[in-house]
């Protein structure tokens, strides 16, 4: 057998190693995503019997007419730049705060604070309901002791709602941004920080010129992680607050999923859907092009 053939040979068996993968992707991603690309083009209502007609683009001219949308997509976007922004502070706070002061117990603190993003989204909701209760709730009690307003309603309250789920968003994940912070600073050449402080700079420089230059690329990726699962964010709302009181806390996936499984306006919440996922792959695209990753 010449080794032409036995090449071929190679690439054919490593081909068909690979198909079943293959196969399973499209019947668990490609095949949806064309299905709900043909549903949003239809007036797919499940309470009127099929056959249903098809509209073209109507769903998605519809949604830019529809106050209740563009007001979820305003609370998404407003979460994705309170939480982002809070979570990367603290995160980055703490990475350092454990970097240079508490490097004898780092590995208990890391064991702690790995707990939270390990927590399944839905427990966290529960825990949220509980911690913020309206009557019963541990916050209220402490602020109490505190001699500060103690009789905060949290998520049964208009003014507050949005608030607790950026709370609880950030206690669950504010760990994890620290983790990838924390390993990119341990992986920083301890000789570079030593360079920095034989010649004279003092920690603020220290930070500004050695570590975070050096970390941007792990800031990048922790942000961008973290701003999609934001924008997509479903299982919290759902068991902390359920969208209300009234529409306050609804974001755009929470809506999509009332229009679709609620209202059975199938159609149109696949248009909601398909407008989410282009609007995360554009944050991406542009994300990713203006740090030249």
């Amino acid at each position: 057998m010449s080794p032409k053939t036995i090449r071929y040979s190679e690439k054919l068996y490593a081909r068909l190693l690979v198909l079943p993968t293959i196969i399973v992707l499209i019947a668990i991603v490609v095949f949806p995503l064309i299905f709900c690309i043909q549903v949003s083009l239809k007036d797919y209502d499940l309470r009127m019997p099929p056959p249903y007609p098809f509209v073209g683009a109507a769903n998605y001219v519809k949604l830019f007419s529809d106050d209740r949308f563009i007001a979820s997509l305003y609370r998404t976007f407003l979460l994705v730049a309170m939480c982002t922004t809070t979570q990367l502070l603290l995160g980055l706070g703490i990475a350092l705060m454990i970097y240079y002061h508490l490097e004898r117990i780092r590995k208990y603190i890391l064991v702690i604070l790995a707990i939270p993003p390990m927590i399944s989204p839905v427990v966290v909701g529960y825990m949220g309901r509980l911690i913020f209760h309206p009557v019963a709730s541990p916050v209220n009690y402490i602020l109490s002791q505190l001699g500060l307003p103690a009789e905060i309603r949290w998520h049964a309250s208009p003014s507050t709602a949005l608030l607790t789920v950026y709370l609880v968003d950030t206690w669950q994940w504010t760990p994890f941004i620290m983790l990838i912070l924390l390993a990119a600073i341990l992986a920083i050449p301890k000789d570079f920080v030593d360079c920095a402080r034989v010649y004279g700079a003092s920690f603020l420089h220290e930070i500004r010129y050695v570590i975070l230059p050096l970390i941007k690329p792990a800031i990048a990726v922790a942000v961008l992680f973290r701003m999609l699962d934001i924008l997509r964010m479903f299982d919290v709302i759902y068991v902390l607050t359920y969208g209300g009181p009234g529409t306050v806390t609804e974001v755009v996936t929470f809506y999509a999923y009332l229009t679709s499984f609620n209202y059975w306006k199938i159609g149109y919440g696949a248009a909601m859907s398909w407008i989410l996922m282009i609007i995360l792959t554009v944050i991406c695209m542009v994300y990713l092009r203006l740090l030249r990753l």
